[in-house]
């Protein structure tokens, strides 16, 4: 397997994977892409880093400063998708270690991101990558009518 920056020829195996991942049981909002130039619109190539397995992605990782204040910087918010056919066999956790190797070369000293508190497969995995839970927006969402929480969680470098 590599890990790498995505290309502009992944576009068609990360849409496809985005597609598959991002449900109402992993997000609040609807996350489809209709093109892969829509996609690559959102997503330009060396945007993400990816997992390649015989020529196709079969993991994505997103990481961005969370906003633009320069207070900010040395924090990075993070996603990751593991395509279905392709999970428990440790391409997230690959995908993890490369993101931290990264971020400790370019200074930065705090990964966070946000989990549906219903989500407790990816709970789980995070929490054993090191993240801990910081906070929780308590019935921060509505789906499917049932409240569910938001969690935010931390890695400090």
């Amino acid at each position: 397997m590599e890990i790498r920056l995505s290309h502009k020829e992944d576009a068609s195996s990360m849409l496809e994977l985005e597609n598959l991942v991002w449900t109402k049981g992993t997000t609040p909002a609807e996350i489809q892409f209709d093109s892969e130039a829509e996609f690559l619109e959102k997503n330009p190539a060396g945007s993400k880093t990816v997992a390649v397995l015989d020529g196709k992605v079969v993991g994505i990782l997103g990481y961005h400063a969370p906003h633009s204040l320069k207070a900010v910087q040395h924090v990075l918010e993070l996603d990751i998708a593991v395509h279905p056919a392709y999970q428990k066999q440790g391409i997230a956790g690959q995908l993890m270690d490369a993101l931290k190797e990264m971020a400790r070369k370019n200074g930065v000293k705090k990964l966070e991101l946000r989990v549906l508190s219903t989500n407790e497969k990816a709970i789980h995995f995070y929490q054993k990558n090191g993240f801990h839970k910081e906070g929780v927006l308590e019935k921060q969402f509505l789906l499917d009518g049932a409240y569910v929480d938001d969690i935010f969680m931390a890695y400090f470098l």
